[in-house]
């Protein structure tokens, strides 16, 4: 699937932002105080085509940067940045797989959201589910150990695309639980909109990387 195709299926499922305006307000974020700005493939940046031998970033809203007027794809040198919120890992591993094909980069560089973050189909829709989310206790038969076998076979399938293609893959938060646990002391601050995160927290998180500018 081509990744026009790709990113129109996972932004249909939410609020769809017009591009190449400036929006003061988005999803969590009414504070008016930063402006998020979306290309044409729905993404945080300037046109994918203008990038060569480059880094691509993956994530969820903590890559997008909902809440930060720098998120840390921004903090890294030639960096795209293709976080979506609320996105999934599966979201993420088709996102990746079709930008390369479109324009191939030499490394990438995953932030996972929650892990047990799964995809759904109601009514003839799929959706991210959500583990907090109004329609969570629905799918509580499907426990979190086996939530977490599709994520990280997702991520095992991405892992077997980056060594066939030679690509420095790097991996972060895979389990949002342990993350949490883990790096306490580089959670630091809120972004705007009070949920995510801010400018400080998302330097931490580029130098995660160790590829910070």
């Amino acid at each position: 699937m081509h990744i026009s195709e790709t990113m129109e299926a996972i932004v249909s499922r939410a609020t769809i932002y017009e591009r190449h305006i400036p929006h003061k307000e988005f999803f969590t974020d009414t504070s008016g105080k930063i402006e998020y700005t979306l290309n044409s493939l729905w993404h945080r940046d300037v046109e994918l085509e203008s990038y060569s031998d480059y880094t691509l970033a993956v994530g969820c809203s903590h890559t997008f940067g909902i809440g930060s007027s720098t998120p840390w794809p921004t903090l890294i040198d030639n960096c795209y940045n293709a976080g979506i919120p609320g996105a999934t890992v599966h979201d993420m591993c088709d996102v990746a797989m079709g930008i390369y094909k479109e324009n191939p980069y030499k490394k990438l560089l995953l932030f996972a959201p929650h892990g047990e973050r799964m995809l759904i189909e109601e009514d003839g829709k799929v959706q991210a589910l959500m583990p907090y989310g109004s329609n969570a206790d629905r799918y509580k038969m499907v426990d979190i150990p086996t939530k977490m076998l599709y994520t990280n076979r997702s991520i095992e399938h991405l892992q077997y695309f980056c060594d066939v293609n030679d690509i420095e893959l790097k991996i972060i938060c895979s389990n949002s639980i342990q993350f949490i646990k883990q790096h306490k002391d580089k959670l630091v601050d809120k972004g705007a909109d009070g949920v995510h995160y801010g400018d400080v927290t998302q330097r931490n998180f580029a130098g995660m990387f160790n590829v910070i500018k």
